[in-house]
């Protein structure tokens, strides 16, 4: 048997102040590691989600998320308007999976999906229909290109006719729609929103209420409703926005008339902001016209 020399012996003997120093050492490292450990209220892995009243709304600090929520209860005209301001100078392009579905001349029309491009400098927007395509399944307008005219390919047996150009608000391209391509943009309809909310401010007819959460696109939102009455030429009874408070835009919006009939719903999934493009990825070449 190998025997140790009294010494080291010795040094190897567990006495009381030993055991204490390896109990409190092992302790000492237990809270490191649960230090190092992420939280229920911290920026989880993915960097993406944070916690914020038992609600996923985005990386935002507490005070941020609690400050959003506030203006949605208090002031949505100021929320609405930060979210304008925050696109006007962060949102260099986007793409986007587009649904829409529209009421128009009384009729109800099918949900429409559409692939989207957008450029903001200059305003470009490319679109292309994969889903219930109205006269046309493909889109470009260029602002101040080709006579500041759409281009379009017709579907169907029209497709024999090649690329066409219309005005954006021409009678045959507003005839399937209810809102041109210029106004196709989160700062645009933001701009438009706004316009709405203080014309009726300052004649005392705006009502709006925070309703709380609701996923959209399976994005956690806060939702606003407006209300105004059926007078002054308002565009809705009732509008819903979704506000994705990570992305500061409204990844939808719904509108009922004073018959409380759907007018309007416009959702935009797997929004991809600043992703690169350039005017390159705007012609008609790039677009199939």
């Amino acid at each position: 048997m190998f025997l140790f020399p009294r010494k080291i012996r010795r040094l190897w003997r567990l006495t009381n102040w030993r055991l204490r120093l390896i109990v409190g050492i092992g302790l000492l490292v237990l809270i490191c590691i649960q230090c190092a450990r992420p939280s229920g209220a911290d920026i989880q892995d993915d960097g993406l989600v944070r916690n914020i009243s038992g609600k996923e709304v985005g990386t935002l600090s507490d005070a941020q998320a609690m400050r959003l929520e506030s203006l949605a209860r208090s002031n949505p005209v100021d929320l609405l308007d930060q979210c304008l301001q925050h696109t006007r100078h962060t949102v260099r392009d986007f793409t986007c999976t587009f649904i829409k579905q529209e009421r128009i001349d009384g009729v109800l029309g099918p949900a429409q999906e559409v692939d989207v491009k957008f450029l903001a400098h200059p305003y470009s927007v490319a679109m292309h229909w994969t889903k219930n395509a109205p006269i046309s399944d493909r889109l470009l307008y260029v602002e101040g290109a080709n006579d500041d005219n759409l281009l379009l390919r017709p579907k169907g047996m029209l497709s024999w006719m090649g690329t066409v150009r219309r005005k954006p608000d021409s009678p045959q391209v507003m005839a399937n729609t209810l809102h041109p391509v210029t106004m196709f943009s989160f700062e645009r309809g933001l701009e438009s929103m706004l316009k709405v909310d203080r014309a009726a401010a300052e004649r005392h007819e705006f009502k709006s209420e925070f309703l709380g959460y609701k996923t959209v696109a399976d994005r956690l939102t806060l939702v606003l409703q407006r209300d105004l009455p059926a007078c002054n030429n308002y565009p809705a009874a009732r509008t819903l926005i979704y506000i994705d408070p990570k992305l500061l835009v409204p990844v939808a919006v719904e509108a009922w008339d004073w018959d409380d009939q759907l007018i309007s719903r416009y959702v935009y999934k797997d929004v991809r902001m600043n992703v690169g493009l350039t005017e390159d990825d705007f012609t008609p070449q790039a677009n199939g016209l």
